[in-house]
């Protein structure tokens, strides 16, 4: 028995001291564990915190602005919460452009307030000008860009203006006004664009001035001239000096050479409307020639034209608009005065257009006048079509003989519309 308990406590003694070692172990190991675990978490924390830093940097610091900041910026706001434009360019001169070019500038307004200024594009003078805001809010201290676009595809040469008008919420100055202006101008001006004389007197001679003018660095040079009548028109130029009404003038006043031309009527012309156009070369590759019309009206004292759709002033007779399978007709007197009215007689030679029917009636004499009635008919089966008497397309005109020497042609241009039913 005695030596049986020696064995047991000699058993629990060594049961306790593994099982305590263990436990020292144990709890070691547990430790370590905990330390591990602690010093990995930190780093994995301070990895996550930084990430997150990163993403969400522009968050925080618009949360965390210095009260300081925010304290001041409201205490200015208090005293003065207004925006205020500031602009110190409002006219923009673009000088000589070429016709129907496009031209843009750059116009800034800088808020000088202490609150954001709005701006907005209220209205502009004409569709050919765009104005863009950059930006539209522009906060204090800052400065909005103001782009101008004017496209003139429609320009005449000359002098323009336009512009437009910003709105802003500042309460001093609600409207800015926004201006752009300048010269258009073509390679080669012409003055007067086209040469126009009245009442001609039949037999005489006329003639009229034109002036050209070159707006390039090099002498303007004319050459080469063409119209068609070459019998009844002369036409020749030569350098000349800028005079005073050029020197006044906004738009020829910037030319660099100037030329002048002289136009002659010649005698020979029928009674009635004239008219002709005239080209020239120049030496401008931008410009290579120039065109301009001559018109006008040749007058007599013996013979006298009036009727119903008859204009004296420009010679030409109106026979109004008609449709398709209804004529029209209209009359038109011929009048011969003086001592040619006794034996004077007139005859058709020539209609244009060939359908175009015409009738003289026998003449008779009512007092000192010998008259003769031209009636000129539309037909039922006249096509459709559209006459004007101008420098372009086709001309409708009956064309009359006389035995009047000093004007043994007339002439009288038709204008007429043929419409469809």
């Amino acid at each position: 028995m005695g030596e049986s308990g020696d064995q047991t406590e000699i058993i629990w003694s060594v049961f306790t001291f593994r099982f305590l070692s263990y436990r020292t172990v144990m709890m070691r190991t547990l430790f370590l564990v905990v330390l591990v675990s602690c010093v990995c978490g930190a780093l994995l924390g301070l990895c996550l915190a930084h990430g997150f830093l990163s993403v969400n940097a522009w968050q925080l610091e618009s949360e965390t602005k210095p009260y300081l900041e925010l304290a001041q910026r409201a205490l200015a706001l208090a005293t003065n919460p207004n925006a205020k434009a500031q602009i110190e360019e409002t006219v923009h001169n673009f000088g000589i452009m070429d016709a129907k070019a496009s031209g843009a500038h750059d116009f800034f307004i800088r808020n000088v307030g202490t609150a954001d200024l709005v701006l907005t594009v209220d209205r502009t003078s004409c569709s050919c000008l765009g104005i863009d805001i950059t930006p539209v809010r522009v906060l204090p201290g800052g400065t909005a860009r103001c782009h101008l676009k004017y496209t003139a595809e429609q320009a005449m040469t000359g002098k323009f203006t336009q512009g437009g008008i910003i709105r802003t919420n500042d309460p001093e100055n609600r409207e800015i006004s926004l201006r752009v202006e300048g010269v258009f101008t073509n390679p080669v001006g012409v003055r007067p664009g086209s040469v126009h004389l009245p009442r001609v007197a039949v037999g005489s001679t006329r003639t009229a001035t034109i002036r050209f003018y070159g707006f390039e660095d090099e002498p303007l040079q004319l050459s080469a001239p063409t119209w068609s009548d070459r019998e009844h028109f002369d036409f020749h130029w030569e350098p000349a000096e800028f005079n005073e009404a050029d020197k006044e003038d906004t738009h020829f006043s910037l030319a660099k050479s100037v030329v002048e031309g002289t136009l002659t009527i010649k005698p020979g012309l029928p009674v009635g409307p004239f008219q002709d156009w005239f080209q020239v070369r120049t030496n401008y590759p931008r410009q290579a020639s120039v065109n301009f019309l001559v018109n006008g009206q040749i007058v007599g004292g013996s013979i006298s034209i009036s009727g119903q759709g008859y204009n004296r002033s420009t010679g030409v007779a109106d026979l109004g608009r008609t449709v398709v399978g209804k004529s029209l007709s209209r009359e038109i007197s011929i009048q011969f005065l003086g001592g040619v009215a006794p034996s004077a007689s007139v005859r058709v030679s020539a209609v244009e257009p060939s359908w175009i029917r015409t009738e003289l009636s026998p003449p008779k004499d009512v007092g000192s006048l010998h008259i003769v009635s031209l009636t000129i008919v539309l037909p039922e089966d006249a096509p459709t079509c559209s006459y004007v008497f101008s420098g372009d397309g086709p001309q409708a005109h009956v064309t009359l003989e006389t035995t009047d020497e000093a004007m043994p042609v007339l002439r009288i241009p038709l204008q007429f519309v043929v419409g469809a039913q």
